[in-house]
């Protein structure tokens, strides 16, 4: 399975033209007339992604063996959640109930074109997030019960990304 893949590379990576030309005619893999003038590293990368595609078939194990959030946060929100288990926010994170108080984990801040300000790029646990909607940020040095790390800000906008592009919703 492994030996055509390490052929290939060899053939490419050293700059054996025609051992390259022989094994894409033999596994049957075209080229655009501008990809077979590449060389070296950008041509692996064309016919890497044009002979075996990870994107579709990642996607396609993707939905297939992990669990929908409905499904997944019933059993997760104990970890989601240091709180109590009986109480609206646990129940909101179970249930991915949109009703529920927001509960949302930032996991970057992305810098915006306005200095000093960021989006907080994140998963929504439960609830609803709004433009004007008041939130308490705990910080990830918040200890529960102290003061330190914890804030309290209003959500200036939403938008929603899609690879390198913004659009705002509400």
């Amino acid at each position: 399975i492994l030996d055509p893949i390490f052929k290939l590379f060899d053939a490419i990576m050293n700059f054996k033209k025609d051992e390259t030309q022989k094994l894409l005619d033999t596994l049957k893999i075209k080229l655009t007339p501008e990809d077979r003038e590449k060389e070296g590293k950008p041509l692996l990368k064309v016919v890497m992604r044009t002979w075996l595609p990870a994107g579709d078939t990642l996607f396609h194990m993707i939905t297939i063996h992990l669990p929908s959030p409905v499904t997944a946060q019933k059993y997760r929100a104990e970890m989601l959640y240091e709180g109590p288990s009986d109480d609206s926010c646990c129940s909101g994170i179970k249930n991915c109930d949109a009703e529920a108080p927001l509960m949302m984990y930032v996991s970057k801040m992305v810098p915006t074109t306005d200095k000093g300000r960021f989006y907080a790029f994140g998963r929504v646990f439960s609830g609803k997030v709004g433009s004007g909607q008041k939130v308490r940020i705990m910080g990830p040095n918040y200890i529960p019960g102290k003061k330190e790390d914890l804030y309290e800000k209003s959500i200036q906008r939403s938008i929603l990304m899609m690879g390198r592009f913004i659009e705002a919703i509400e």
